[in-house]
Order: C-alpha cells, then sequence, then structure tokens
C-alpha cells in the first residue's frame, strides 16, 4: 500500500520482484493519485492494471479508510485472498521501502514452513518486559488470551501467509481493533509524543509501534506455525540474503547521500538496493537524474567510509 511520494518504493520493490524472478500479479492499494511512471493501463473488473512486462502486473485498488495504511495490512490481506484474487495459494504483504535479494522460489519455499516474519531491529522483547506484561493484561480484559512465545519481536513489514493460515488475518484484525480501543484511532502510524487514553507517558505506551505491537501480540495469541529469520532478513545486521528493509523516516528516494555521510550516517543496504533496483523494468528516473543519484550514492560511501575512520 502506498501514497504520496512512497510510489518510488512501490517501483522499486516491484523491479527487485522482477529480477528475483517473480511472476504474477503484485495488488497495491494506495490513496491520492496513481503514480507518475504508470502508463497503458487497462481496467480488469474495474481495477486498474499496468502491466510491467509479460509475467507481472500491478493493480492498483483504491483504498478508502481513514486508518493509516501501516494498520490496514491484516484487512487489505484479506480483501484479496477472499475477493480479488481468491485462487492464490499464499500472500507476501511488502512494505514500499523494501527491495527483495533472493530468488522469488525461496520465498514460496519459506511460507511452507509457517507464516513468514522477520525480526525487528528492536527486538528482542522478553517475555516479562513492561510492554508484553500491558499487552496481555489489555487483550485478557477484552478476551483474548495472549501466551508467551517467542522473545522475537517482528517487524511489521514483511508478511507471508498461505492460504491454509489466512484465519490468522482475522486474529491480526481482532488484535488492532482491541488495540484502537485503547489508543483511540487506527490513523496513527506510532504514538510517541502522542497522549492516549490513560497513558501517562505516551513515549512508553504499551502500542507504541502499533501495527508491530498488534502482529507481535497476535503472534501470541494464535495456534499458527511461524517461521522467523533472524534481524538478517531485512538487513538489520549482517549476513542477510532475503530483503532490505529502509525502515524509519530516511527513505532512500528523499535522502541527500553525501550529506547524510558528513552527518555520520553512511549509504546502507537498502540505500544500495533501492537504487540498484531504480530503473528497470520500471524507470523512476531519467537517465540524468539517475546518473547524478548514483554519483551521489559513490561518493556518500566514501565520505562514510571516512567519517568512520576519523571519527
Amino acid at each position: 500500500m502506498f501514497e504520496g511520494d512512497y510510489h518510488y518504493g512501490l517501483a522499486t520493490l516491484v523491479n527487485s520482484l522482477v529480477h528475483s524472478g517473480f511472476q504474477g500479479v503484485v495488488w497495491s492499494g494506495y490513496r491520492g493519485p496513481l503514480p507518475p511512471w504508470v502508463s497503458r493501463l487497462q481496467d480488469e473488473n474495474h481495477i486498474k492494471e499496468f502491466r510491467v512486462n509479460q509475467e507481472c502486473a500491478i493493480r492498483f485498488v483504491p483504498l478508502s479508510t481513514s486508518a493509516h495504511f501501516t494498520n490496514y495490512k491484516p484487512q487489505f490481506m484479506k480483501q484479496i485472498f477472499e475477493t480479488l484474487d481468491p485462487h492464490i495459494d499464499a500472500l507476501f504483504y511488502f512494505d514500499p521501502d523494501i527491495v527483495t535479494k533472493c530468488s522469488w522460489s525461496f520465498f514460496e519455499e519459506w511460507v511452507s514452513c509457517g507464516i513468514a516474519l522477520v525480526e525487528d531491529v528492536n527486538s528482542p522483547l522478553p517475555e516479562n518486559h513492561p510492554r508484553r506484561c500491558a499487552w496481555r493484561r489489555i487483550y485478557a480484559k477484552n478476551g483474548l488470551e495472549l501466551r508467551f512465545a517467542t522473545e522475537r519481536y517482528v517487524n511489521g513489514g514483511f508478511v507471508g501467509i498461505a492460504r491454509v493460515d489466512r484465519s490468522f488475518l482475522d486474529l491480526w484484525s481482532r488484535a488492532q481493533d482491541i488495540m484502537a480501543q485503547e489508543i483511540g484511532s487506527l490513523e496513527f502510524a506510532g504514538l510517541s509524543g502522542r497522549a492516549a487514553t490513560g497513558q501517562k507517558h505516551p513515549s512508553e505506551n504499551p502500542f507504541s509501534k502499533t501495527d508491530q505491537d498488534a502482529l507481535n501480540a497476535a503472534v501470541e495469541a494464535s495456534p499458527s506455525r511461524f517461521s522467523m529469520m533472524g534481524k538478517e532478513g531485512m538487513d538489520f545486521k549482517p549476513g542477510g540474503f532475503t530483503m532490505s528493509h529502509a525502515a524509519g523516516p530516511s527513505k532512500p528516494w528523499r535522502k541527500k547521500f553525501v550529506w547524510a555521510a558528513i552527518n555520520g550516517v553512511a549509504p546502507t543496504s537498502a540505500d544500495k538496493g533501492f537504487l540498484r533496483h531504480s530503473q528497470t523494468p520500471i524507470p523512476i528516473y531519467s537517465p540524468a537524474v539517475f546518473q547524478l543519484e548514483r554519483l551521489s550514492l559513490r561518493l556518500g560511501s566514501v565520505v562514510g567510509r571516512l567519517v568512520r575512520r576519523t571519527g
């Protein structure tokens, strides 16, 4: 799902999927205008389809929800499973700031092991961490029992679900509905700095990460099998081969690589993956702009090494 300039991330995600060997339909929910790189649209049952190549298409679904898109993932996935594409065997959600690195066949194998998830950069969250204790208390009074499953706190940017496990989406949606009663709305992507019902310290709210917190609570409430990769699964630490995730507010399409490096933030693997997949089969930059961005990335990498060396 995307709105605003996140269309840049959508294009590079799709480009990386095509490079990985994906063949099929990418369902993309959106608000606002369609991306400027979209052309030659076709109508498929009142859904606008953009053919990326002969094997891959993006189908754009306008979404009217007032919820922040980060809190609308299980609902949109349910819509795809139940009405938009009811014959698919499995469904994968990716945030539009992710690029894939491995072959698509790996993802298909992965989801056969259980619901596919990746550990978040802020993991672990131990069994008796105050947030987990608060989740158990809040969900118990709303009729949902949570049982500790793992210290791993998973990221909400990627979820892979086989059709046989799709009931998990109902549980995740229920977890979000209960969360909404506590925080007042699903329109927030996070609660840091926001007042919430009954909370004296907003930054310590047990649902400060909203969608991720509800997802992790749902994991504790679910009898389903889960297949979790560590932080390397999104390049949050070295050694990964599956995905790069540009988590956080600084997105590659907005970043000034040299300036960021001067300030101690060298280009990341997600930045490099974004630029690597920015031009084909969907070009998001003109050739001249792409060359400037590539030069900026290279210079930023050099400056980043020098800053680390002298810091």
